[in-house]
């Protein structure tokens, strides 16, 4: 039994797409008004490298999504400046931060564990404004922003943000943690948050002195008796 065909969405357009990312090239390139075209000139004129794959009726040339949208930039087609204006679009939702396309992209994830980690980096990200807006209504000031992060990634991760974008690869410390830390760092930012609220806490002092024993607390809790990692 043949597996259905994958493809790749945007609106209404439909393209086959390899499992491993790779556009069809003839069904791309229509897309881009370059029906008929001679592959063999157009992979040389703009170093299209991609290897062949199989769609059901033998191996055929392929197109990375880079070089699809490489080409749609390059060309003065008609169907090359229809991808431009989505272009356009794209950037405009993107700059004006409209969540709906943020949830568009996630949708077409065919990774759950990718889509888990984007709820919990924004589950963190909201924590962590509630807490920065908390500690400025109580007069925190100075370092004591960097501070309080500071405190949580060495409980939560035992590095400091520096070592974590450098060990990890990531230039945003929290697109280095995963799903779990992640909401590790959501609970211990909102356990501060309600604690400063509650105990009225004034000043850097106090708020780090709050946040460093809720820190250990949300350790030896994540630890368990004896010292090894919960599940949740």
């Amino acid at each position: 039994m043949k597996n259905a065909p994958l493809t790749l969405e945007f609106g209404t357009v439909r393209l086959p797409i390899s499992a491993d990312g790779l556009l069809l090239a003839s069904a791309a390139l229509a897309q881009l008004g370059l029906e008929g075209s001679n592959w063999n000139v157009l992979a040389a004129e703009h170093e299209l490298a991609s290897p062949p794959r199989d769609f059901g009726a033998g191996l055929e040339a392929t197109l990375s999504l880079p070089e699809f949208v490489r080409l749609a930039f390059a060309l003065d087609t008609a169907g090359a400046r229809r991808w431009r204006k989505r272009a356009q679009d794209l950037l405009t939702r993107a700059l004006s931060g409209d969540v709906k396309l943020a949830a568009q992209i996630a949708e077409r994830s065919t990774d759950p564990e990718a889509r888990r980690w984007l709820a919990s980096r924004l589950e963190s990200t909201d924590a962590r404004r509630e807490l920065m807006a908390t500690v400025a209504r109580h007069g925190g000031e100075g370092n004591v922003y960097g501070q309080l992060g500071s405190i949580s990634n060495r409980s939560v991760v035992g590095l400091d943000s520096a070592t974590i974008r450098r060990e990890r690869g990531v230039k945003a410390t929290r697109d280095g943690l995963s799903s779990t830390e992640l909401l590790r760092m959501a609970y211990l930012d909102a356990a501060t948050t309600r604690a400063i609220q509650e105990r009225g806490a004034q000043g850097n002092a106090a708020i780090l002195h709050l946040h460093e024993r809720l820190a250990r607390h949300e350790r030896r809790g994540w630890a368990g008796p004896e010292g090894s990692p919960q599940a949740g």
